[in-house]
């Protein structure tokens, strides 16, 4: 067994709000695995030392909403076909992994593009996050994410459902295709054109029996979820996580602590659409996030606070919120009011939690692959040590990056 020993490094461990000072971890270099850990001098045996210098350690960051075959620019002149998703799909997962996303839950990718990657991927490894896919989200015909696509738009980003029959074929469609969550547009949303946030577009029926089949597939089921009315929808309906939540309730709040629903906030895509968006896309959606970006915040932040789980989101591939930007929403949830270690936990144990591969992910525990970053800064003194540019970054012990 050939082992890397990590050492003279502050370790944030990612289950505690606190450092390891003098800290050492070895790596089984075969598996990926950390198979050791401790603090001042190393005593054991490793085949290579790695002297950290006194730099800072923590997990990969784990981003629970992303559109990996999106383009965060908004001036393209062609269509969007498979091939164009595609290949934003891989220079978007080279470039995650670089900014420090080491996993990703996928919540909704035009033409099935990230399920088609994951199987094509131990055969044509390329680099990128580990991803758990999601394929087409389910909409409504008129509702967000109802987007025609193709050379000559003859194909949907979305499954278009009318009624449960419509929406039990959806989720058995995608999880025949490889599927491992499946996403749900329950209400409006900001960059489509036709609806307000507000608007309540999947019934609680339909979204029942969406997390009927998502759950007995072993997937994960997400919704986003704006307006008052959807978000009680889905935690009603038993969705894991809640996607944005601008206008999550006190009602709703309680109901997410007791039914143990995550909230996965995405504060950063509104924060780039307020700050960047006027005159880059329709006055409509330039409009709307801006009336609606306070109590954003506000919800967000009183949800988080309260008790509810939280995980890091940040809908990549929005407008000038690319993946490789993830490291922004920390700043975002701080913002929010919610803690240093908070918005920590959130982008390591939270989201591995919700996507259920905190069992390998999420931290830098004995058993757990060897994903992290190395800083220059404290991240729990400062978040915003995070978005270090040159940061080192390692997945399953081997430096990418």
């Amino acid at each position: 067994m050939m082992r890397t020993v990590y050492q003279n490094c502050n370790l944030f461990v990612g289950t505690k709000d606190e450092l390891v000072h003098n800290a050492w971890f070895v790596v089984d270099d075969k598996t990926g695995k950390l198979v050791d850990q401790g603090s001042g001098k190393f005593e054991g045996k490793a085949d290579k030392q790695v002297d950290l210098a006194d730099q800072y350690v923590m997990s990969g960051l784990l981003n629970s909403h992303t559109h990996l075959g999106a383009d965060p620019v908004l001036d393209k002149h062609y269509p969007q076909t498979e091939t164009s998703t595609t290949f934003n799909a891989l220079k978007n997962l080279r470039e995650g992994l670089q900014g420090g996303v080491t996993y990703v839950r996928s919540c909704g990718v035009a033409f099935d593009v990230d399920i088609k990657l994951k199987k094509m991927r131990p055969q044509h490894p390329f680099e990128g996050p580990g991803m758990r896919p999601a394929g087409m989200a389910v909409s409504i015909p008129g509702g967000h994410g109802d987007l025609p696509l193709g050379q000559d738009h003859e194909y949907n980003a979305c499954h278009l459902v009318n009624g449960v029959d419509d929406m039990r074929k959806a989720v058995r469609s995608q999880f025949k295709k490889g599927a491992e969550n499946i996403k749900l547009m329950a209400t409006g949303g900001i960059m489509s054109q036709g609806d307000q946030v507000d608007d309540t577009e999947l019934s609680l029926e339909e979204m029942k029996v969406a997390v009927e089949e998502a759950h007995s597939k072993h997937m994960t089921i997400c919704a986003h979820a704006e307006g008052r009315l959807g978000i009680h929808y889905a935690v009603v309906a038993g969705v894991d996580s809640v996607e944005h939540g601008f206008y999550v309730s006190d009602e709703d709040i309680e109901l997410m602590k007791e039914k143990g629903t995550f909230l996965s906030p995405t504060l950063i895509a509104g924060h780039q659409i307020v700050i960047h968006g006027k005159g880059k896309m329709s006055n409509f959606s330039y409009n709307k996030m801006c009336e609606h970006v306070d109590a954003f915040y506000e919800h967000v932040g009183k949800a988080v606070n309260s008790g509810v789980k939280l995980a890091l989101g940040t809908d990549a591939g929005t407008y000038m919120n690319p993946l490789k930007d993830t490291a922004k929403e920390l700043e975002e949830l701080v913002r929010a009011g919610v803690s240093n270690f908070t918005a920590l936990h959130a982008a390591g144990l939270g989201s591995a939690e919700l996507l259920k591969v905190d069992d390998e992910y999420g931290s830098l525990e004995v058993g757990k692959y060897a994903d992290f970053l190395v800083l220059k800064e404290n991240p729990l003194a400062d978040v915003r040590a995070v978005q270090q540019e040159n940061k080192q970054v390692y997945q399953h012990g081997v430096r990418k990056f």
